[in-house]
């Protein structure tokens, strides 16, 4: 789980290089996947250079892996339509809306577009969301274990870099106070661009995963991994994993050499994918 992507950066690239170590069966992306003004059509060359060029080495290396999207308020500037016209055409990528629901077998996983509670003019889009998430209410009772994922965390406020979120407003905030908070086992979104656990609200256990091409915060840079066994439905685990994303600058000039014949070796992002910092397992009631 990782969001705020398409930056075009080394950090990026690292993020993206230690994923495919990870040899995941699912990377679900929330949001933000281009930067600044998201993406106009499948010719926009920014969708290559900015996310295409990281991503679709991942799915042409592992023809097993699928990619969930979301959209975040950075997609939403541009053409979000173009988003499911490349699900159409490139099966890696899945998105048959801009909300949908997922049932693995009990790891029920429910993909919610919180943009249209920030514009006004998409004010329809987010009735018709609401309205569907009502209707889901009866499929969720049977799922074991309940999962909302989102571009927009409900807090996740109080971080250095989080500028000018302090979580959730207006209709926004109503929306996912109705529908999620209390609702769901796990809300993990993205957009601000830490890597946090933002603790729990009625028993909804709330992650942040923004850091996928900048961190703005303080803290650690990587992912959100789940695991989730069939043999024992009702707990899950979820780890963050750690990605060194710092240029690393080392002189490897050779002592007799002249000043002016020194070679700088910039290895920019030598990456280390470290244990998690921490493994959090608990049972859902």
């Amino acid at each position: 789980m990782l969001g705020d992507l398409g930056q075009d950066t080394e950090h990026q690239k690292a993020i993206a290089e230690s994923l495919e170590r990870e040899e995941c069966h699912r990377i679900f992306m929330l949001g933000d996947l281009v930067y600044p003004k998201g993406i106009k059509s499948l010719e926009d060359p920014e969708l290559e250079q900015k996310f295409l060029k990281f991503y679709q080495p991942l799915l042409d290396r592992n023809p097993a892996l699928i990619i969930p999207l979301m959209l975040g308020n950075h997609d939403h500037q541009g053409k979000p339509s173009a988003w499911l016209d490349l699900a159409k055409k490139n099966p890696g990528f899945f998105m048959p809306s801009y909300y949908y629901f997922i049932d693995y077998g009990g790891l029920c996983m429910v993909a919610l577009d919180t943009n249209f509670y920030l514009y006004k003019e998409k004010v329809q889009e987010g009735i018709e969301q609401s309205t569907w998430l009502t209707k889901l209410e009866p499929r969720l009772k049977d799922c074991d274990v309940k999962v909302a994922m989102s571009h927009h965390p409900f807090k996740g406020g109080d971080y250095p870099g989080s500028k000018d979120w302090k979580g959730a407003e207006g209709s926004m905030k109503v929306f996912l106070d109705t529908y999620v908070i209390g609702k769901f086992d796990m809300h993990i979104s993205g957009h601000v661009h830490v890597l946090e656990n933002d603790g729990e609200d009625e028993g909804t256990k709330m992650l942040i995963s923004g850091t996928g091409g900048e961190n703005r915060g303080d803290g650690a840079s990587g992912y959100i991994v789940l695991r989730w066994d069939p043999s024992n439905p009702k707990r899950i685990g979820f780890s963050m994993r750690k990605v060194e994303t710092e240029t690393t600058i080392v002189d490897d000039s050779v002592p007799q050499m002249q000043e002016e014949e020194h070679e700088w070796d910039e290895r920019i992002n030598k990456i280390r994918v470290e244990e998690p910092w921490y493994i959090r397992l608990f049972s859902i009631h």
